[in-house]
């Protein structure tokens, strides 16, 4: 695991290494190592190691190979090492160690670009040919290690961070104000742009090739949405999934500490969880579950939602010897709540909940306490491993599949009075309808242009003036959230949306030096989840039934036969007013910022703080307001105002 950076200077005027000092000391990150430089005419790569595996002790990076025409710097971590291995035909001997970096040069050396299709893990790195005068910047499949650059006139800059990228010279420093309109109405159909003009990812699955002439970009890999397994049995489609959930958990797993786990009462971390548990038996794992805090009442729940982790946790906990649960908690915001600065300066991003990000930093500590700098979680998951098989219901109206659709309507509605009709709207209607139709239908309606107008604090008339509406309808976002009329579609849709969340994933990595991982996003666990055929999703009225059969055998009833969900951050009313003097000292101070004033609508902003509500049970029915509108325009106006006073820079 490292961070890295560096600059290509094609034009032949020489790198040299003041011009990676900024940028080195902004690597400067919890659990990092000293800075490596590798210099050579018009290249300086920048790489400054962290030691997470057993073998990120034997790293030497930057690593020099082929004869020295190739140099790699890299973070990650490979989670298919025999494979790769065995490929390559080594032999290493007892106790000898090769690292990931090392490993991963050999197979550039023997496949060249063709080693992307035979690595599998989370990395992002960059590799320089001297020969053919020309770097190589990719990231993994899931893009779960962001990788940002700047393409400047004969020159490339890149880094795994925002501030070390900002750090290089004649990398531009000016906030991209329709990316922080983007994230403001939540459209993630710009994946490859970030908050920062000129400044980009690559995409996930990807490579992108620089030489004097321009650059390249290549997807290497992508899930198949047509491709579907044919097995024999039910049974058979169980075995398969478990025996891959086992494989994916166990590869990441690797780490020289303790590797600790998130866990609620859901399907998804809670199969990780377990599923790690088993497989470090006698090992103890510690777990750490986010809970209300005793002394606040959260609000109102609804008949399909819970608010209590514990009965569950503790159940699964009983269930397997070796974990360590602690349920973690917070009566006070986090100091990054109340000021969200330092934030800024580590991670060079707004996030869309800082409340709930700030529900999660208790959990994070707990597992510094503990030792462990490696975190397993359930991200994703219900894109891929559990899905719920609903949006399935709207591909067999569109197949003209009508007694099919009938019977699991009515299946749905002896499972809970009157679901079957709520899914008849929203998963098979609802996705029907056209975009224009739904927006001719808001217009008659005298509602507001924007669909993102409940949930979003943006301007209207910077909304007008740029034409937001139209950006996402060029891009396919559907601002209704309705999304896809085919169930493939929503599942990749989800995935595709990943960008932002791998930010954020980066940014606790920088801000606590955890490194998150995620094994419902394993490409091979992904690969088969989605080529299994509907019906094991969603049979007889049963959601999620696949996953269910399959952690059948690690998790308990309470668990597997749960149809309700958990609430993330159940107290968020009680957390947000105790910001409420905060937000309105906020808004005045981003009436003096040209960004924030012309991005925000702050007539708005300050409506919603002079009618507070009075009790959570009233806050719970302007939910979107108050939960999400509210917190995240002021979050993101924090960080406009962060950057304009010099914090891009500093």
């Amino acid at each position: 695991m490292s961070v890295i950076a560096g600059i290509v200077r094609f034009s032949g005027d020489p790198v040299r290494g003041e011009d990676l000092a900024l940028s080195a000391a902004r690597l400067a990150l919890p659990g990092v190592g000293a800075a490596a430089t590798w210099l050579q005419g018009g290249v300086g790569l920048l790489v400054r190691q962290r030691v997470v595996t057993p073998e990120d002790l034997a790293e030497r990076q930057p690593w020099v190979g082929a004869g020295g025409r190739l140099v790699l710097i890299y973070d990650g971590r490979l989670d298919n090492r025999p494979e790769v291995v065995a490929s390559l035909g080594l032999s290493l001997g007892p106790g000898e160690v090769m690292p990931d970096g090392l490993l991963l040069m050999k197979a550039f050396e023997r496949w060249e670009k063709d080693a992307f299709q035979r690595i599998i893990g989370d990395f992002a790195l960059a590799l320089w040919d001297t020969a053919q005068h020309r770097l190589l910047l990719a990231t993994d499949h899931m893009g779960l290690r962001p990788l940002y650059y700047h393409h400047g006139r004969q020159f490339v800059a890149f880094a795994t961070t925002f501030p070390a990228l900002l750090a290089l010279p004649g990398v531009p420093r000016q906030i991209n104000e329709l990316k922080v309109a983007d994230h403001l109405i939540l459209n993630a159909k710009h994946p490859v742009e970030t908050f920062y003009k000129g400044v980009l990812r690559v995409p996930m699955a990807s490579y992108a090739l620089f030489n004097e002439n321009g650059v390249g970009m290549t997807r290497y890999w992508q899930l198949d949405p047509t491709r579907r397994i044919r097995l024999a049995s039910d049974n058979d489609y169980i075995e398969a999934g478990r025996e891959l959930l086992d494989r994916a958990v166990a590869c990441r797993l690797r780490a020289l500490k303790p590797v600790a786990a998130t866990m609620s009462g859901g399907l998804d971390s809670s199969s990780v969880a377990s599923t790690a548990a088993r497989l470090l038996t006698p090992q103890t794992l510690q777990v750490v579950t986010c809970v209300t805090h005793p002394g606040v009442k959260p609000g109102p729940v609804k008949p399909d939602r819970y608010v209590d982790e514990t009965p569950y946790v503790t159940a699964i906990a009983a269930m397997h010897s070796n974990m360590v649960l602690s349920l973690t908690s917070s009566a006070s915001p986090h100091v990054y709540e109340t000021d969200p600065t330092p934030f800024f300066d580590k991670a060079g991003i707004p996030t869309r909940s800082m409340a709930n990000l700030g529900w999660f930093f208790p959990a994070y500590q707990k597992v510094l306490d503990a030792g462990s700098t490696a975190l397993l979680g359930g991200e994703m998951g219900n894109a891929v491993w559990s899905w719920d098989g609903l949006r399935g219901l709207c591909n067999l109206a569109r197949r003209g599949q009508w007694i099919t659709l009938a019977r699991e309507l009515s299946y749905l509605n002896q499972q809970q009075a009157g679901s079957g009709y709520k899914e008849l709207r929203r998963n098979v209607l609802g996705p029907l309808v056209p975009f224009r139709l739904r927006q001719f239908l808001r217009k008659i309606r005298n509602q507001p242009e924007g669909f993102w107008h409940p949930h979003s604090g943006i301007s209207p008339g910077f909304a007008k003036e740029h034409v937001l509406l139209e950006r996402c309808r060029q891009t396919g976002f559907d601002p209704s959230l309705a999304g896809s009329s085919d169930g493939q579609g929503v599942r990749l849709h989800m995935i595709s949306t990943l960008a932002h969340q791998n930010d954020i994933r980066s940014a606790i990595r920088s801000v606590t030096g955890i490194e998150i991982r995620s094994p419902l996003l394993d490409i091979r666990l992904a690969e088969y989840c989605l080529a299994v055929p509907h019906n094991q999703y969603l049979r007889k009225g049963i959601t999620r039934r696949f996953t269910r059969q399959i952690v059948a055998d690690r998790l308990p009833d309470a668990v597997i036969h749960n149809n309700r969900a958990g609430m993330q951050n159940p107290e968020w009313f009680s957390r947000v007013t105790m910001l409420r003097q905060k937000m309105i000292a906020d808004i005045e101070r981003f009436k003096s910022s040209h960004l924030a004033s012309s991005l925000l609508d702050l007539p708005r902003l300050w409506t919603l703080l002079e009618q507070w509500p009075k009790d959570a049970a009233v806050a719970h029915q302007l939910e979107h307001s108050y939960r999400y509108l509210l917190p995240r325009a002021i979050h993101a106006g924090c960080f406009l105002l962060w950057a304009e006073r010099g914090g891009i820079v500093k």
